[in-house]
Formats: structure tokens, C-alpha cells, sequence
């Protein structure tokens, strides 16, 4: 804000001001605490700002099919505003990378072999941000297209958006310079390349380790093949989860970072990811192929480890299977490309509902054998608001 209008948000007395910030509703009232110093005094010290009447449903759910060029959107009809899942307003037909707190980051292949565009969209809004290209890579061994939303609506509108490099080391050599195999992993300053809202370009900033390393490049690198992008972001912190299930817990406040290792039982499932997620307020994670063993993340007295979760209610959607319930899928491909799928596709599959309400507490039990006995269990995320877990039952 300039000095002018600053002065201007001044003109009026406290104590109007005050009622008048009253009657903004919660997301507003969030918005209106960054705009000066005076609102956000004002809305603090009346607390009139509670976290826990921001709104707190789940508009719908977007899945990635590798044989569809759009991401689709599992929608959930609601008596407001609806939300539509076809972002068919960018430049460029994109693909949903990422999301954050109501955020989605996208990204589309240009013209040019290796080149991606990126975009952060607000799909309640349809608002959306053209990124700049990202630095590229001075040396060989990083591939830097891995970006990671960081946004708090309840703190400010303006998001950054975390570049974080993986190790690519020339991944059809089976071997390389033994003196490059044994550095270890990530280095002990990490240097990240940062897009912000507020300047509007990337910029460059360290973070130093505490702790040991995940390992070193010999290592590191054999996971490339079944690396999953991930990340979560809580209370300033951004968890991202890297290559040999490892997780890179960066401080923005501190410009510190930590290792935290994956859960023990890791070895068991050598070929799987996990996935994190944010649910009731704390960090959690399993794995893709098997979302029946849930962790917790315990950072109490700087553990910083994995803690298995007895029990979480689970949502599994049986794809395309057709019941009473409202749930929807709004065909985004067929909408886009109408001629690959045929004329009567559309009706076919948008009257399908799927029989779960997030607003009530009727979750399936995947315990039930009946609920298990055909196709097998894949995980699609974590409720943000319950302890849920979204699977999906023979998703094809």
C-alpha cells in the first residue's frame, strides 16, 4: 500500500473502522488484514479473525489419468458457488501440478522440447498468474520442473511458489565419477530459487540443514524412476517429499531445513511413494498403493518422525459405478475433445453420482471384505478438515 493510501485507511476513527471490519465475512476480513499495518493491529488485537470459520468443505477432488491430456474433477454439488473443474481460460491447455489451501499450480509443455509453462489459477475466482520460466540448472546432476505452492490465505493473499531441485544424474549411465557418487544429499546450504507475489520474479534463497543428509548421490538417484511430486504446506513450513521417500521440512521463517526420514515400515514397499497430506491441522502420510496404513507426523520435542495412526475413517469412490449420492464427474476431456470420445459419452458419465456426503460421517470401511474383493485400493488424497482418506476402487 503507498503512503497515500495508507493515509487514506487512516481518516476514519478506530472505533468505526472497527464495526465496519466486523461485517466483512471470513476470507474478506483475512484479505483486509494485510491491506496496513492499522487494519491488521485492529483485527488482531479484537481477534476477530478465527481460523475455525473460514470455510471448511471440499469442493472436489482432481485426478491426473496419463492417457487424458486434462485433469478430471470429481465435483461435489453445493447450495453457494460452485466451482467448475475446466480451467479452459489459461493460454495454454495445463494439467493441475499442485494445490494449496484453495490454490492449484498447472503447468503446460510449450513448443520448445523440455519447456514447460506454469500457472497458479484460483478456480473459485477463475483469477489466475502467468510464472515466470524458471532458472534452469547450472549443472547436470538437478532437475528443477519440481515447483511447490506455499499460500495462507488467513495471513496474506500473496503466495510463493518453492523451486526444489531432484537428482537427475544422467539417469541412463549406470555409473558415474565415483567422487560425484559420494556427495551427499542435500547439500548442507541448499540454495532454492523462490517466486513471490510481491516482487513478481524468482529470486534466490538459502537454507541451511540441520541434521544429517538423506544420503548420497548414489543413492539418491536410483529412485528417480518412481519419484512422486508432493508437498504440504502448515504454519510457515513447506514439507516436501523427495526422492527415496525422504521429506525436506523447509522453515521459511528461519531459512533452515531438515531430513526427516520415511516411516520404517518403508522397506516393505521398496516400489511405493508415499503421499502427504493436511488433515485436522497436523502433517500425514501413506502409502499410494496401500492407504490402509496412515502415519502422523510427530515433530513434539524435535522427533521429528512418522507415528502409525490405529485408525481413520476412509471414502472409497468405486469409479464410474453408478449409485445415489452427490458426487459427480464433470468430463472434462470429453468436453474438450468430444470428437475422440463420441457423442454419447457425456451423458453417460456426467449422470454418475458417487454415495458419500463430506458433510456427514457416513465413511465406507475398507476393513469390509465386500468393499475390497474386486480391483485393488489406490489412494487420491487426505481430507484437509477430517481424518479421511480419499481411495479410489479399481480406477481405471
Amino acid at each position: 500500500m503507498s503512503e497515500k493510501q495508507e493515509s487514506m485507511a487512516k481518516l476514519l476513527p478506530d472505533d468505526v473502522l472497527t464495526i465496519v471490519l466486523r461485517c466483512l465475512a471470513p476470507h474478506d476480513l483475512a484479505m483486509s488484514r494485510c491491506v496496513c499495518k492499522l487494519w491488521c493491529t485492529i483485527i488482531d488485537t479484537h481477534r476477530m479473525l478465527r481460523v475455525d470459520l473460514l470455510p471448511h468443505s471440499v469442493g472436489g477432488i482432481f485426478i491426473n489419468f496419463h492417457d487424458l491430456g486434462l485433469s478430471e474433477f470429481f465435483a461435489r454439488p453445493s447450495t453457494g458457488p460452485t466451482i467448475s473443474g475446466n480451467i479452459n481460460y489459461l493460454p495454454l491447455t495445463s494439467i493441475v501440478r499442485g494445490h494449496c489451501n484453495g490454490l492449484l499450480l498447472l503447468y503446460s509443455h510449450i513448443s520448445r522440447p523440455g519447456m514447460k509453462q506454469f500457472y497458479v489459477v484460483n478456480p473459485a475466482t477463475r483469477q489466475w498468474v502467468q510464472l515466470p520460466p524458471p532458472p534452469r540448472p547450472d549443472i547436470g546432476i538437478m532437475h528443477l520442473d519440481n515447483l511447490y505452492l506455499a499460500f495462507d490465505p488467513t495471513l496474506s493473499s500473496h503466495f510463493e511458489v518453492f523451486q526444489i531441485p531432484y537428482v537427475d544424474v544422467f539417469r541412463h549411465r549406470s555409473e558415474l565419477n565415483p567422487a560425484i557418487e559420494r556427495i551427499e544429499w542435500p547439500p548442507s546450504t541448499c540454495v532454492l530459487h523462490v517466486f513471490s507475489t510481491r516482487t513478481r520474479q524468482w529470486e534466490e534463497r538459502s537454507f541451511v540443514r540441520e541434521g544429517e543428509a538423506a544420503g548420497s548421490l548414489a543413492i539418491i538417484r536410483r529412485d528417480f524412476p518412481n519419484f512422486l511430486h508432493n508437498a504440504v504446506y502448515w504454519r510457515g513450513v513447506l514439507y516436501v517429499r523427495c526422492q527415496t521417500n525422504f521429506v525436506m521440512r523447509i522453515s521459511l521463517s528461519d531459512g533452515k531445513y531438515r531430513i526427516i526420514k520415511p516411516p520404517v515400515e518403508i522397506e516393505r514397499y521398496e516400489e511405493s511413494n508415499i503421499y502427504m497430506g493436511l488433515s485436522q491441522k497436523r502433517v500425514y502420510c501413506t502409502f499410494f498403493d496401500d492407504p490402509d496404513i496412515i502415519y502422523i507426523l510427530d515433530e513434539s520435542y524435535g522427533k521429528m518422525e512418522w507415528v502409525q495412526k490405529n485408525a481413520i475413517s476412509c471414502l472409497v469412490i468405486h469409479a464410474f459405478q453408478q449409485t445415489d449420492g452427490p458426487w459427480t464427474l464433470q468430463d472434462i476431456n470429453y468436453h474438450e475433445y468430444p470428437d475422440a470420445y463420441g457423442h454419447d459419452n457425456s451423458e453417460a458419465i456426467e449422470e454418475q453420482n458417487f454415495d458419500w456426503d463430506s458433510d456427514n460421517d457416513n465413511f465406507i470401511n475398507t476393513t469390509d471384505e465386500r468393499n475390497l474383493r474386486y480391483g485393488r485400493i489406490t489412494f487420491l488424497g487426505f481430507h484437509p478438515y477430517k481424518e479421511v482418506v480419499f481411495s479410489s476402487h479399481s480406477l481405471s
